[in-house]
């Protein structure tokens, strides 16, 4: 244990001397038919209303086919175009990937934590970790609604939390979890303090995801906001390293106590490409 927390004091080092000035969303198209001539008769006449019957659709106006194709092949999932990620659910028209979450800001000190823990798991257990496109603690599933309920179910949201009161939460420890799949592994900062907020707040959105018949959060949950994270089950491999990610994080945390303890002013929601954010009462 000594020789390995000599090895995290050592990398940890290297971002020391760079910390201290930190600045902290009819009308039916008919197939004409050409009037006959009436005066045609016999086989001539039967061969000419034979052909003329049949119905042709009319040509579609220039560039309206692009705008209204008559078929649509459903999106294909491509996880090269999301760093190796896959889908949990298949996508389906009119379905919007849906997760309610509170927004953390980076700073420069959570940066350079994340440097670090990327080089240890490089060297210690050769796996490549990325840093999340965006920092956040998830207070619900990701869920699936159809676009028509999107407005109820933000309007239910925010007229749940103009009641509920800001509060603070503070990260305590490094653990590693994976998803529901085993698809991803994710390491991820502790909330420690402010736990029974985020309870609350899961109560109250739990009920919200009722109304709409939907899956509500974990029994148990652990509040934490993943840091960085890789393709594949690596949990027991990372799980190797967890007593020297910790030992650096209890560095970073003596180092700079203010960057671990955040104010929660409001919660956040995306639905497919839209945003929304639900302030919390002063």
């Amino acid at each position: 244990m000594a020789a390995t927390s000599r090895s995290s004091l050592a990398i940890l080092s290297i971002y020391d001397s760079s910390d201290d000035d930190e600045p902290v969303g009819s009308s039916r198209v008919s197939s004409k038919r050409s009037l006959l001539d009436t005066d045609f008769q016999g086989s001539e006449y039967s061969s000419k209303k034979q052909c003329t019957n049949e119905k042709k659709l009319l040509p579609s106006p220039l560039g309206l086919d692009q705008i209204f194709p008559l078929t649509a092949s459903a999106p294909v999932d491509n996880p090269e175009q999301h760093d190796g990620r896959v889908r949990s659910f298949p996508h389906e028209r009119g379905n919007w990937s849906t997760l309610v979450y509170i927004h953390y800001e980076p700073s420069i000190v959570l940066e350079s934590f994340v440097d670090v823990v990327k080089v240890i798991c490089s060297t210690d257990v050769g796996l490549a970790l990325k840093a999340p496109d965006e920092l956040h603690i998830s207070l619900t599933r990701t869920v699936v609604l159809r676009h028509h309920w999107i407005d109820s179910f933000v309007a239910s949201v925010r007229q749940i939390f103009e009641a509920v009161a800001r509060f603070q939460l503070t990260f305590g420890s490094v653990d590693v979890y994976t998803n529901e799949e085993k698809t991803r592994t994710f390491v991820g900062l502790v909330v420690e303090l402010g736990q029974r907020a985020l309870q609350s707040c899961v109560g109250e959105l739990d009920k919200c995801l009722a109304e709409f018949r939907l899956q509500p959060f974990y029994d148990d949950p652990s509040f934490h906001m993943t840091v960085a994270w890789c393709v594949g089950d690596h949990k027991t491999e990372i799980a190797t390293v967890l007593p020297q990610l910790n030992e650096v994080f209890k560095q970073f945390l003596y180092t700079h106590p203010e960057q671990w303890t955040s104010a929660v002013r409001q919660l956040s929601c995306k639905s497919g490409n839209k945003k929304y954010v639900f302030p919390l009462a002063r």
